[in-house]
């Protein structure tokens, strides 16, 4: 039963999300979306819930977790505190109070406790499983649902409105950043799972081609540096057979890419090569913002959201809770970084939940919001899991 509601949980927590957050705008429901992400949210919510209540009674928590998640409970209720009062104050808040709570309960605070009161070695081939089945499931739909854009070559999906397509599509930073995921998760499970039968590695390429399509139509300059930033762990970490193995797949893969790039029209390489060469001035603009605000009001910070909005979850941090609240969350992460570091020498399967963590690091270093950094939170609560 907890198997069961652990891989659903998973796979709602983001790719599968957002394939059916696709069929619904496809079907013309985009500004009416809310009728079924928000019940979907609201069930996965009450699942963590529950797996939470029922692990709790089974696991017993040493000194430094208790201390961990303390430190994050208090982050957290220091950040509402701060919601409640732009509320009652004369700023103005981006959304509704009552969602920036509700957003962080589902998408960071839930995922992080329900997470860490797992057993990893029990509960590691079905969270893995299921992440690259919602992958592999939005790159179905999202190849049914744009293969016209696709063809049409229209380098990124943003801009098929003015290609001439009417129809609405889904975020392209979730189909870039979803099929970037897919692509890693898929890419360990070839070169670190020695036991694959024929049709599960028939499955793992169908699931790379696929999150290459969306990884083109998505064209996030993000994607590629998380993409980026995760191999070195395929280095890092594999034997001395799975480096050479690595690196001559690694090698015999870029002229394919570039050559997917180019069939498709895909404009990330282009996007990513002008950025290097011109900066990001809308970025460096609001993140000076971010900066201003944390400068005026250092140790408790200042506004939550109320016309800037960081792209980058760090700065978010300094300019929501100032200096008090990245004391309270820093050791969560830096704790989290050092028992990785420690754990995959003992168990290869946490390089997974490594990859995760880098591309939701990465992700919400340039994009979204902190209340929707499920990407952050939910590895780092599998770092901090029980184990045996």
């Amino acid at each position: 039963m907890i198997r069961r509601l652990v891989f659903i949980i998973t796979f709602f927590s983001y790719s599968g999300f957002y394939a059916v957050l696709a069929i619904v705008i496809s079907l013309g429901f985009g500004n009416s979306s809310r009728a079924v992400t928000v019940p979907i949210r609201l069930i996965t919510t009450l699942l963590m819930s529950y797996v939470i209540f029922c692990l709790l009674k089974k696991n017993s928590m040493d000194k430094q977790k208790r201390t961990i998640i303390f430190l994050f409970i208090v982050f957290w209720f220091f950040y509402f505190i701060k919601v409640l009062l732009h509320h009652n104050s004369t700023l103005l808040l981006s959304k509704n109070w009552f969602e920036y709570i509700f957003y962080s309960i589902n998408f960071c605070i839930l995922p992080f406790l329900m997470f860490s009161s797992i057993n990893f070695s029990d509960f590691k081939k079905n969270i893995l499983k299921s992440f690259i089945f919602s992958g592999f499931l939005m790159g179905l739909i999202s190849l049914y649902l744009y293969k016209d854009m696709l063809a049409a070559g229209i380098g990124r999906i943003s801009m098929a409105k003015y290609e001439g397509f009417d129809e609405s599509t889904l975020n392209p930073l979730a189909l870039s950043y979803g099929g970037a995921l897919s692509l890693m998760l898929c890419i360990f499970e070839i070169v670190f799972n020695k036991y694959k039968t024929r049709i599960y590695k028939v499955y793992l390429y169908l699931t790379i081609t696929l999150s290459l399509m969306m990884f083109f139509l998505g064209a996030s300059r993000g994607s590629l540096i998380a993409i980026v930033f995760s191999l070195p762990l395929f280095v890092l970490y594999g034997s001395v057979k799975n480096k050479f193995k690595f690196l001559a797949a690694f090698i015999l893969s870029i002229p394919i890419l570039i050559w997917g790039a180019i069939k498709t029209g895909s404009s990330i390489f282009a996007r990513t090569v002008e950025t290097a060469e011109t900066g990001d001035n809308n970025r460096s603009i609001i993140w000076n913002q971010a900066l201003s605000e944390f400068f005026n009001y250092p140790i408790f910070g200042g506004g939550i959201e109320f016309g800037i909005y960081p792209h980058n979850f760090i700065l978010e941090i300094l300019m929501a809770t100032g200096i008090l609240g990245l004391l309270l969350i820093l050791p969560v992460f830096y704790g989290g970084f050092k028992r990785m570091n420690r754990l995959i020498k003992v168990d290869k399967d946490y390089i997974w939940v490594y990859i995760i963590f880098i591309q939701g690091f990465v992700q919400h270093s340039f994009t979204g919001a902190l209340y929707f950094s499920v990407l952050l939170f939910l590895p780092l609560g599998i770092i901090y899991s029980q184990k045996k």
